[in-house]
């Protein structure tokens, strides 16, 4: 039986320093919120341990990249330290709970856990095919660390870049003028950030393609 399994393991960044029970059920909400949006894209969901960790197991390699997205997307209050592995696990994978997993991809996690909290970093995945892991630590660090200094109003404006909603209708539900939404769009980099997440799609997508034809 193939054990190797792609898990997404992350924890809240200096959560311990405060306590708000109002942040903390947001976090909670904010990781039900992804597992509602990703749950065909889930083997486990997110489940959250040890206070501030949460874990899942992903089916596939682009649905673990846009989740990892997400879960930054859906923060207001905390930040978030996330790693990315494709590894064994050993035991646990027929009670469908993360919290019974046990193997290298778990006892990995939390190595390389510890490892971004040395070097400050947000992200690292460590994914067997080389190609693959230096296109997702690459974009996915540069799309992380753009959108970790956006306020509200650039989510916000990030959230309804080219829907139905015009520029002109955005103004006017956040309160400020379209011409603000406009130097909103230039200075959050957000079209550069729009552009990484499409092409991240289209390039693992490829890369996957091709693999598979030459096998």
């Amino acid at each position: 039986m193939d054990t190797v399994r792609l898990i997404v393991v992350g924890d809240v960044i200096r959560s311990r320093k405060k306590f708000d029970p109002t942040e903390w059920e947001h976090f909670h909400d904010s990781i039900q919120k992804v597992n509602k949006e990703f749950e065909s894209s889930l083997t486990i969901p997110l489940t959250i341990y040890s206070g501030d960790s949460f874990g899942c197991i992903c089916e596939n390699i682009v649905s673990a990249v846009q989740i990892v997205l997400a879960l930054q997307k859906h923060q207001k209050f905390h930040k978030t330290r996330i790693v990315l592995i494709e590894d064994e696990v050993i035991y646990g994978l027929d009670k469908k709970s993360f919290l019974d997993l046990t193997g290298p991809a778990l006892w990995k996690s939390q190595i390389e856990l510890a490892n971004l909290k040395k070097t400050y970093s947000f992200f690292s995945s460590h994914i067997k095919n080389n190609l693959q892991n230096r296109v997702i630590n690459t974009i996915v660090s540069l799309i992380l660390s753009i959108r970790d200094g956006w306020n509200d109003l650039e989510w916000e404006v990030y959230r309804n870049y080219r829907s139905e909603i015009t520029q002109k209708e955005l103004a006017q539900k956040t309160g400020v003028s379209q011409q603000y939404i406009s130097k909103t769009i230039k200075s959050s980099n957000l079209k550069l950030v729009k552009e990484s997440e499409n092409n991240l799609v289209l390039i693992l997508n490829g890369i996957n393609t091709y693999n598979q034809s030459n096998r």
